[in-house]
């Protein structure tokens, strides 16, 4: 290093003794990269430091950038536009999928957790004179299962589905119940019934639940649900509620009645027990 450059560090290190910089975003980034650049050449003064004679500043040189360290340190701490900018909510094609899973599915943590409870709120809403028991498919599988699946398509923002599947029997014969519950998804409201048409076809009515509009819609035996009912928070939960006579399991007799009336299936789809925010 020459002579002019060994001065010109030693008289870079005395500036930042000056008050601090604004706190302007773009500025702060502009004074973090060139304090970078002068620690880097200030380094290199401390190991040549001893061979200019007479300057006696090493000590003064070592004192002043660990001082000025700590201060890049607590001005770092108040710039919080640069280090504390909240991550893109938006899918982009390509991305991992979140939480280090393998795919859209989530089998363990918070959220397999949450449909899993989600399966138990939705059993013990069962009225009386039906139950949920533990049944089994032919080949083995549970007939009562959860889900939780990140449901994001690319340009979407973050959001996701949980939902649970649960048998419901009465004597010998047996129907199904489905609870989701779909996360805030920053689309925009729609009307009670082109929100319950959204999960199948059918005849739609809008139910009034305390001031609530719930649609719900009646299809005529075909599908997979006989009816559901739909219902969207303020805060863009929204909550799907359905209910079929008959099962997927062809060893079990259909019930001979749904689980729930209308009135009663409006009411449950907005329960706070099947509201998943988050």
């Amino acid at each position: 290093m020459k002579e002019e450059e060994l001065n010109e560090a030693l008289h870079d290190v005395m500036v930042r003794s000056s008050p601090p910089p604004s706190m302007d975003p773009a500025r702060a980034l502009d004074q973090a990269r060139r304090a970078r650049k002068r620690r880097r050449v200030t380094w290199a003064a401390v190991g040549v430091a001893t061979l200019v004679a007479g300057v006696g500043v090493g000590p003064v040189l070592v004192t002043n950038y660990l001082d000025n360290q700590s201060a890049d340190s607590g001005a770092a701490s108040t710039t919080q536009p640069i280090s504390s900018v909240a991550p893109t909510t938006t899918r982009k094609s390509g991305d991992p999928w979140p939480e280090g899973q393998s795919d859209r599915t989530a089998t363990a943590g918070p959220r397999a957790d949450r449909s899993v409870t989600l399966m138990r709120d939705l059993s013990a809403a069962v009225p009386p004179g039906f139950s949920t028991p533990d049944l089994k498919y032919p080949d083995g599988r549970a007939m009562r299962w959860p889900q939780s699946q990140y449901a994001s398509s690319d340009g979407e923002r973050d959001y996701w589905e949980y939902r649970a599947i649960i048998p419901v029997q009465k004597d010998d014969r047996v129907g199904l119940l489905l609870a989701q519950s779909t996360t805030p998804d920053g689309k925009p409201a729609t009307d009670p019934c082109k929100l319950a048409q959204k999960f199948g076809a059918g005849s739609c009515t809008v139910v009034n639940v305390d001031g609530k509009k719930v649609g719900v819609v009646t299809t005529t035996g075909r599908g997979d649900y006989d009816q559901w009912a739909a219902y969207r928070y303020d805060d863009g939960t929204v909550v799907y509620l359905a209910q079929t006579k008959k099962s997927d399991n062809p060893g079990r007799a259909p019930l001979t009645q749904p689980v729930f009336t209308t009135q009663q299936l409006a009411e449950l789809a907005t329960s706070e027990e099947l509201k998943i925010s988050s």
